[in-house]
């Protein structure tokens, strides 16, 4: 097994099959952003292979300017190849690679309230608290969409450092007056989520 940086034809084959298929519209952002994010040498899609050069998994990064904080943006399995321990080989794997002091922080979907729905967004928790991730104490909305805060790090920084570098983290990418009507980083208590919308080129 081993990751490996996808090429720019890679990422566009796993965004239009696998990508799209694992994660609804609101939740996955335009293919354009990742290659201008790329660009821009903040974003590091990496994927997942066996020893025959078969995908079994996508890790996408997104890291903050400094370097040592890092957004996993996604992390995909293909149909067909879920519920084999290959979600957490890829954590493990992105995880092994970078430099040991690394923050990661992982955004993954809050119950809604709704008993169907619920069902998926529970095992994707307690899926990441299996996989060594610690729930933060504060929540996120994106584009509408309400999320937990999880971080994996050894030793845990401050809370209050990671909130203000998950912020800056959004606030590189969107200027003010986007990052004000389209983030809220962190939700505060009693705030509405704004309406779900998409985000766009």
């Amino acid at each position: 097994m081993y990751l490996n940086v996808m090429t720019p034809e890679e990422l566009e084959r796993a965004y239009r099959t696998d990508l799209t298929e694992a994660f609804p519209p609101s939740e996955l952002k335009p293919l354009g952003a990742m290659e201008a994010m790329r660009r821009q040498g903040v974003y590091e899609p990496l994927c997942l292979r066996d020893g025959t050069g078969d995908v079994l998994g996508y890790v996408l990064l997104w890291k903050h300017e400094d370097g040592r904080y890092v957004l996993v943006d996604y992390l995909c399995v293909p149909a067909g190849k879920r519920n084999g321990g290959t979600g957490g080989m890829l954590l493990r794997e992105a995880i092994a690679r970078s430099p040991k002091d690394t923050v990661f922080i992982g955004e993954t979907e809050a119950p809604t309230g709704n008993p169907d729905r619920d069902a998926l967004i529970l095992r994707r928790l307690g899926f990441y608290a299996r996989n060594g991730a610690k729930t933060l104490g504060y929540d996120s909305a994106l584009f509408g969409v309400r999320f937990k805060t999880i971080c994996w790090a050894d030793p845990m920084p401050e809370e209050g450092e990671i909130l203000r570098k998950h912020q800056e983290i959004y606030l590189r990418q969107f200027d003010r007056e986007k990052y004000d009507r389209f983030i809220q980083i962190p939700l505060r208590p009693g705030e509405q989520v704004k309406p779900v919308t998409e985000w766009t080129e």
